[in-house]
């Protein structure tokens, strides 16, 4: 389905580049700055992937939110987050839309800081799990078995999370390299003892009584989450609250039970799958509103804590070469 899959940093900024020609660069009358005028509409693009986090702005564009908050708001749908965060150091967007391992991960790559993590957007709560065979009743049962999952990715980070409530590590299992979505396909095909992937996957398999869930993201919080980031020249853009108060609105829009219905089918139309499918899926996850964001970004909070372990995750793995501090990522608010 959707999501977001770790790639070379190097080869993924060539490709963004490239795809993203024509598309508006992030110039100086691109952004809001602090003494421009504030009733003046500005243009924002973002880097995306489709998913359901992305639930409050797609209802915000089309019940015109972003327009009543002085903005000209528009996507860019790539298929990983590595993309959206390559477009963003390109200069190609405004606002990327990544997970924050993603960022991690490209922020450890240059000398000076580069991009700020200014809100979470989103948290998987059972949207990502592990899908066992029906006769394997435990996390340690997966020793010596065939796993499915995308190694040193997020899907990665959250089976050694698994592995160690049962004392073993990603040795202790046979590992198959592939996609998310790929390991999903195989476990249903009966290729694989388990896999690490997401919705819709983990419910089809479940229904067709082929496997069963033993561990989710649910289990882990803070393990994958998705964030909005910035290039540190904008992360005091004075636009960012305006993108802050059009996403408030198509949460409200969402969360309120006149509107819930609406709210869903425009979901529903952008990702391309049922309305009851749109909503079970919201339900996988959870929304932070901008001012419980702020809160998860201040030392102690989920994302401020998430930092340091995804970070020493990918450095234990050889992924990138220096760990990346929540103080030179994150920006308070």
């Amino acid at each position: 389905m959707m999501k977001k899959k770790i790639m070379s940093m190097v080869l993924v900024l060539t490709m963004a580049t490239g795809l993203m020609a024509g598309c508006g660069s992030k110039e100086t009358e691109k952004t809001v700055q602090k003494d421009a005028d504030p009733t003046e509409k500005i243009t924002v693009t973002m880097a995306s992937n489709p998913f359901v986090g992305l639930a409050p702005f797609y209802v915000a564009m089309d019940k015109g939110f972003f327009e009543d908050c002085g903005v000209d708001f528009s996507m860019v749908d790539f298929d990983d987050s590595s993309a959206s965060c390559s477009a963003l150091l390109a200069g190609k967007v405004d606002l990327a839309y990544t997970t924050l391992d993603a960022a991690i991960i490209a922020e450890s790559q240059y000398d000076e800081d580069m991009l700020a993590v200014t809100a979470i957007v989103d948290e998987s709560a059972g949207a990502d799990g592990i899908l066992v065979k029906n006769d394997i009743n435990s996390i340690a049962d997966l020793k010596g078995k065939t796993v499915g999952v995308s190694i040193n990715q997020t899907s990665h980070y959250l089976l050694m999370q698994a592995l160690e409530t049962a004392g073993l590590t990603d040795a202790d299992v046979n590992l198959v390299n592939m996609t998310s979505s790929d390991a999903g396909v195989s476990f249903i095909s009966g290729d694989l003892d388990a896999a690490v992937t997401w919705e819709p996957y983990l419910s089809n398999a479940v229904e067709q009584g082929v496997g069963k869930m033993i561990f989710s993201s649910k289990d882990a919080p803070g393990s994958i989450v998705d964030v909005l980031a910035v290039g540190t020249d904008n992360k005091d853009g004075a636009w960012l609250a305006q993108i802050d108060e059009a996403y408030q609105k198509g949460l409200d829009y969402l969360n309120d039970d006149s509107s819930h219905h609406e709210a869903v089918e425009i979901v529903a139309k952008h990702l391309e799958v049922s309305a009851d499918e749109a909503d079970s899926m919201i339900s996988t996850i959870k929304l932070y509103s901008p001012e419980d964001s702020s809160t998860e970004l201040k030392e102690g909070g989920l994302v401020y804590q998430a930092v340091g372990k995804i970070s020493q995750f990918y450095l234990d793995k050889g992924i990138i070469e220096k760990s990346v501090e929540p103080s030179q990522l994150l920006v308070e608010k």
